[in-house]
C-alpha cells in the first residue's frame, strides 16, 4: 500500500482531472443563455447542446464527485502525522525512530554474521562427513573413519551450543 502523501497526491491529481472534465463538459454542452434579458440568445449550429434536464443532472453528478473527492483529500490531510503536534515532539519522535533504526540495523548485522558462521560450521561438518564416507569407501583403516566421525559429532555439538 502506498504512503499517505502519495495517496494525497493521487487524490489531488484526480480532483484536478475532475475539475477539468467538469469544465470541459460545461463548455461543450451548455445552452447559449443570455446573461441578461436585453441580450439575444446566441446559437451555434456546430454546438452539441444538451437538454436542460440532462445537463442539470450531469452537473449535479459531476459536482457530487468533486465534493466526495474533496472529502477524501481532507480525510487524508487529517490523517497525516504531525497534525496538532509541536515541532519539538516531531523532532523527538524522529530521534527515537532513528535510534531504533540504528539498533535494529546492528542486530541485523550481528544476525548475518551469526548466520555466516553457522553456514561455515555446517559446511565444515558436511565436508568432514563426506571425507569420512570417501575414506570408508576406499577401505582405509577404521581408525581414520572413527576419528572423522568423532570429529563430526563434536562439530555438531559445537553448532548446537552456538545456536543455544
Amino acid at each position: 500500500m502506498t504512503d499517505r502523501l502519495t495517496q494525497l497526491q493521487i487524490c489531488l491529481d484526480q480532483m484536478m482531472e475532475q475539475f477539468c472534465a467538469t469544465l470541459n463538459y460545461i463548455d461543450k454542452n451548455h445552452d447559449f443563455e443570455p446573461s441578461n434579458e436585453q441580450e439575444t440568445k446566441m446559437s451555434d449550429k456546430h454546438a452539441t447542446v444538451s437538454n436542460p434536464e440532462e445537463f442539470s443532472n450531469t452537473i449535479d453528478e459531476l459536482s457530487t464527485d468533486i465534493i466526495l473527492k474533496t472529502r477524501q483529500v481532507i480525510k487524508l490531510i487529517d490523517s497525516l502525522p504531525g497534525v496538532d503536534v509541536s515541532t519539538e515532539e516531531q523532532m523527538h519522535r524522529i530521534d527515537t525512530l532513528q535510534k531504533s533504526l540504528v539498533e535494529t540495523e546492528t542486530k541485523k548485522i550481528e544476525a548475518i554474521k551469526k548466520k555466516e558462521d553457522l553456514l561455515k560450521d555446517v559446511d565444515d561438518i558436511i565436508t568432514l562427513f563426506v571425507s569420512g564416507i570417501a575414506d570408508s569407501r576406499r577401505d582405509i583403516t577404521t581408525t581414520s573413519s572413527d576419528t572423522n566421525a568423532v570429529a563430526g559429532i563434536s562439530a555438531i555439538d559445537t553448532v548446537k551450543e552456538s545456536i543455544n
